[in-house]
C-alpha cells in the first residue's frame, strides 16, 4: 500500500479529466511538474498555420487555470508559466483564453475572437490575467523573452477538433546563454558546465536518420555588424566541431552565422553597459536546425 504525493494526485486528476470527462473539465499540472522548457518551434508548410498559446511566469498571485479553446473547443488548460503549441489547417479561426470559467465553461460558447490564420505561419497569443477572453497576438521577438521562462503543457489531451498534428520542415534545438557563451566568448574552453553534455544529447538525437544539419551562430547587438558575424560563426564552429566529436558525421553538418540579425532580447537600449550585457544574454545563442530524411 502507498500513498501518491500530491504532485502525482494532481497529474492522476489532470489525466482522468483529459480523458474521461464529457464536460470541459480540467485540472492544469503544477509548473514544477512540467518537464520540457521552451523550444523555439520549426517552421511549418503552407498547408498549415501554427499557434503558441503562452501564459507568462510572472503573472502575480492568480492561481487558476486559462482553458484554451479553439474553435469552441478545448485545447487546453495553462498554469503560470506554460505553453502549448498546435496546427490547424489556414483560414478563420476562433481563438479563446478563459481564466478560471468553470463551472459554466464559456470558452465553449464563445466565438468572438475570430482570426484569419495564414498557411506558413506561426501566431503567438499571450494569455492575459483576466476574467474576460482577449486575443493578444505578439510578434516572435515580443513573445520570446516571455516564452522562455514556460514549460511544454503536455499533460491534457486536446479536444480540438480543428488541432491536427503538426508538419514540420525542420527541428530546431535551441542552446542558450545558460550553457553556451558568455560575451564576447566563443570556444570550447568557455563553454559553461552543462553545455557540453547538452550538445551530447542534442549529437544522439541527430543521428537518427536526419539528412542535413545547419549550425547557426547568433550574438547580441554591441559591438560593429561585422564583428558579429564573425563571433557567431565562431560560435557556430565550435558547436558543430562538438557534434562531430559526438558522432554526427561531418559531411552532414554545415555552420553559418546570423550575427546580431535576429534578436530575440528587448528593453535592452539606454541601460549602463554591465546591465545591458546581461539583458542581452538571451541574443547569445546556437541553433541548430535539422532536417529529417
Amino acid at each position: 500500500m502507498f500513498t501518491l504525493s500530491k504532485k502525482l494526485q494532481l497529474l492522476v486528476l489532470a489525466t482522468a479529466c483529459g480523458l474521461t470527462m464529457g464536460a470541459t473539465a480540467a485540472v492544469a499540472a503544477p509548473n514544477d511538474v512540467l518537464k520540457t522548457t521552451y523550444q523555439r518551434v520549426a517552421d511549418v508548410g503552407n498547408d498549415q498555420a501554427q499557434v503558441v498559446y503562452f501564459r507568462p511566469a510572472n503573472t502575480g498571485s492568480e492561481t487558476k487555470n486559462t482553458n484554451i479553446y479553439v474553435d469552441g473547443e478545448f485545447q487546453t488548460a495553462l498554469v503560470p508559466g506554460s505553453y502549448t503549441a498546435f496546427c490547424v489547417k489556414p483560414g478563420a479561426h476562433a481563438l479563446g483564453a478563459w481564466l478560471g470559467d468553470d463551472p459554466l465553461y464559456r470558452g465553449k460558447q464563445d466565438k468572438q475572437h475570430p482570426v484569419t490564420l495564414e498557411g506558413g505561419n506561426t501566431y503567438y497569443v499571450e494569455a492575459t490575467e483576466s476574467a474576460l477572453s482577449t486575443l493578444n497576438l505578439l510578434q516572435e521577438n515580443q513573445a520570446s523573452e516571455k516564452l522562455a521562462q514556460t514549460k511544454l503543457q503536455n499533460i491534457l489531451l486536446s479536444r480540438a477538433s480543428a488541432v491536427v498534428p503538426c508538419h514540420y520542415l525542420y527541428k530546431e534545438y535551441d542552446l542558450s546563454s545558460d550553457v553556451l557563451f558568455n560575451f564576447g566568448q566563443y570556444n570550447e574552453r568557455s563553454i559553461k558546465q552543462g553545455g557540453r553534455d547538452d550538445v551530447a544529447k542534442i549529437a544522439h538525437e541527430l543521428n537518427q536518420n536526419v539528412a542535413k544539419i545547419v549550425v547557426i551562430g547568433h550574438t547580441d547587438p554591441i559591438g560593429s555588424a561585422q564583428k558579429n558575424l564573425t563571433l557567431g560563426l565562431n560560435r557556430a564552429e565550435t558547436v558543430r566541431q562538438l557534434l562531430i566529436e559526438d558522432g554526427v558525421h561531418a559531411e552532414n553538418i554545415s555552420a553559418m552565422t546570423a550575427g546580431s540579425k535576429q534578436p530575440v532580447a528587448t528593453g535592452c537600449e539606454g541601460l549602463a553597459k554591465s546591465a545591458k550585457i546581461a539583458c542581452y544574454a538571451p541574443d547569445r545563442r546556437v541553433v541548430i536546425r535539422s532536417y529529417q530524411e
